[in-house]
């Protein structure tokens, strides 16, 4: 056991030991020193309205910053869930939802590509050590140097909008479980790829486009499922047969197959990224857009895609010749 987690140190001190990590722990404190000064004010609601609050104010340094925030509320405590629903959704999805992944991304993504290089695989596999162990040693070693800055970075959001947003709570360090596993899938990517191609360049171009087509395909089911008639679809694929008694036009019946035959099984076999930030929205106010039933669908699913992934990764690093 001491060996794999000396591997998984290792693997935290040679992230440590990039210059890009100074440069985002120097950039995330910027960030939280840049936010402190804005205050959050609720603005009073008037007769017309008929709300006794109406929206919140952002000031920065005591002077207004940007128009009032219409979030219309009945009392203090519905506007508390309202705005930290929106802060959620506008700073922290945004700022460390694609920021802090897209630069985690860039700082891990050469550790597998590293360890797999000639001669330090060669001494590596002298030691008594299992290949499949060795690559996932190397995989939470990575994991645990990311989970480390997105704990600065959510905790230093929290303190800050606790202090000066008057927003104590604790449901914004859900956030940090939920993009500490968003990074692990697609850092499983990136570790499969380097494990392949040895080339850290490599490994990140494929990541981020890979994170952009699971982010394209949910998209495309959305929109289709907004646009076209799709509940018969699904009851009836038969339906989108070119040999149909033509219950829709030829247009529609178009794309109704490219939904059943090219989105909804690429969807269904890819990791969902847009509705685990629906999934931290309804923790946070139990009032998200997804039923209770269905809230831990798109953890499941993704979590079942991860652990492929790193499984097809112990097998190759089993079979392959160093």
């Amino acid at each position: 056991m001491k060996p794999y987690l000396a591997l998984i140190g290792d693997s935290f001190q040679a992230a440590a030991n990039s210059r890009i990590l100074w440069i985002a722990l120097i950039m995330i404190t910027l960030f939280l020193a840049a936010l402190a000064p804005m205050g959050l004010d609720i603005v009073s609601g008037d007769a017309e309205s008929g709300y006794a609050i109406d929206g919140l104010q952002l000031r920065y340094a005591g002077s207004d910053f940007g128009p009032t925030i219409q979030l219309p509320a009945e009392s203090a405590t519905e506007l508390r869930v309202l705005a930290l629903a929106w802060f959620m959704d506008h700073v922290i999805d945004f700022i460390v939802g694609f920021f802090g992944i897209l630069l985690a991304i860039i700082v891990s993504a050469g550790v597998i590509p590293e360890t797999y290089r000639s001669g330090s695989v060669d001494l590596l596999l002298s030691k008594p050590l299992n290949r499949p162990a060795l690559f996932l040693a190397k995989f939470i070693g990575g994991c645990a140097f990311v989970l480390m800055n997105i704990c600065y970075l959510i905790t230093g959001l929290f303190l800050v909008v606790g202090l000066r947003w008057g927003l104590w709570e604790g449901r914004i360090l859900i956030a940090i479980p939920v993009f500490l596993f968003y990074f692990m899938i697609l850092f499983s990517v990136a570790a499969l790829i380097g494990l392949l191609s040895r080339r850290t360049v490599l490994s990140i171009f494929v990541t981020i486009l890979f994170w952009g087509s699971c982010i394209l395909v949910a998209s495309s089911k959305q929109t289709m499922e907004r646009l076209l008639p799709l509940a018969d679809v699904l009851e009836d694929p038969r339906m989108i047969s070119p040999e149909g008694e033509g219950e829709v036009p030829q247009a529609e019946a178009f794309w109704q197959s490219v939904y059943t035959f090219g989105i909804l099984p690429l969807y269904t076999v890819l990791p969902k990224p847009l509705e685990l930030d629906e999934t931290v929205q309804y923790f946070l106010d139990r009032k998200g857009k997804i039923k209770s039933r269905s809230v831990w669908s798109p953890v499941i699913s993704s979590g079942i895609f991860l652990l492929v992934v790193l499984g097809i990764g112990c097998w190759v690093s089993w079979r392959a010749e160093y």
